[in-house]
């Protein structure tokens, strides 16, 4: 009779098992993988849903930002991309408050031109100081609208590559960065083009200041020609619009 060789047939079967538990353990890992992609997806879609429905201001956005439901490596996923989503936010937050200013409000509708004539001081201080803070923003929003950036929260995390394949597949759309970028770019340059109209504008009301005179209803120019060019400010002003969806850079 041949004999066996146990410690062969011994190793076999450990293999063999050892297989099995290894399929199992995959198994297991991609199910309870895809249970927390599942939760994360349903976390980002209540996060989108809160913005398209509230705004940006809304209490329970902050809240969704820095309360976690992933687990494991899965969530320092999470918390790469909340942050992410939490400094954008901060900055789209900003330009938000910089279109809802009151005292910026106030020099567009020319609310204070009575007030502020003829020379109007604190509405170009006003307008300088919004031109400035939109510049800075539009720089940092940008910034953040860069892959290297949005990378950069991930790669702090030196995770193993399937998770950085997850977190790119949930940020990482070329298209859509980039049209992101260009939108709110050239949305903070037309305000820009606004403010400096604005400007233009009233510097050549100071300039010309011993040139006009006004009552309560009407201005009233010494010649024609400033009136022609204070109506081509005016028409100017009349047609513009300093607003933006800023929700949709979010």
């Amino acid at each position: 009779m041949k004999r066996t060789n146990k410690a062969f047939t011994f190793s076999l079967m450990a293999i063999y098992t050892m297989f099995l538990i290894f399929i199992f353990m995959v198994a297991y890992f991609v199910y309870d993988g895809l249970k927390i992609e599942g939760k994360l997806d349903a976390e980002f879609s209540e996060i989108e849903y809160i913005i398209n429905n509230d705004g940006l201001s809304n209490n329970s956005l902050d809240i969704k930002l820095n309360n976690y439901v992933a687990e494991g490596d899965y969530l320092y996923v999470e918390k790469a991309i909340k942050q992410y989503f939490k400094d954008l936010l901060a900055e789209c937050r900003r330009l938000e408050d910089v279109y809802n200013n009151t005292q910026l409000n106030t020099v567009l509708y020319l609310y204070n031109f009575d007030s502020d004539a003829p020379h109007f001081e604190n509405s170009q201080k006003i307008i300088n100081d919004t031109r400035t803070n939109l510049e800075d923003i539009k720089g940092r929003l940008s910034h953040y609208f860069d892959t290297n950036t949005i990378l950069s929260y991930i790669d702090a995390y030196e995770l193993d590559w399937y998770y950085i394949d997850y977190y790119k597949e949930m940020m990482l759309d070329e298209e859509i960065i980039n049209e992101n970028r260009e939108e709110v770019e050239n949305s903070i340059d037309n305000s820009i083009i606004m403010l400096n109209t604005y400007t233009d504008f009233f510097t050549f009301l100071s300039d010309n200041s011993d040139y006009w005179i006004m009552d309560e209803d009407y201005i009233y120019f010494d010649t024609d020609e400033l009136l022609e060019e204070y109506n081509y400010y005016l028409n100017l002003i009349n047609n513009m619009d300093f607003t933006t969806d800023i929700e949709s850079f979010a």
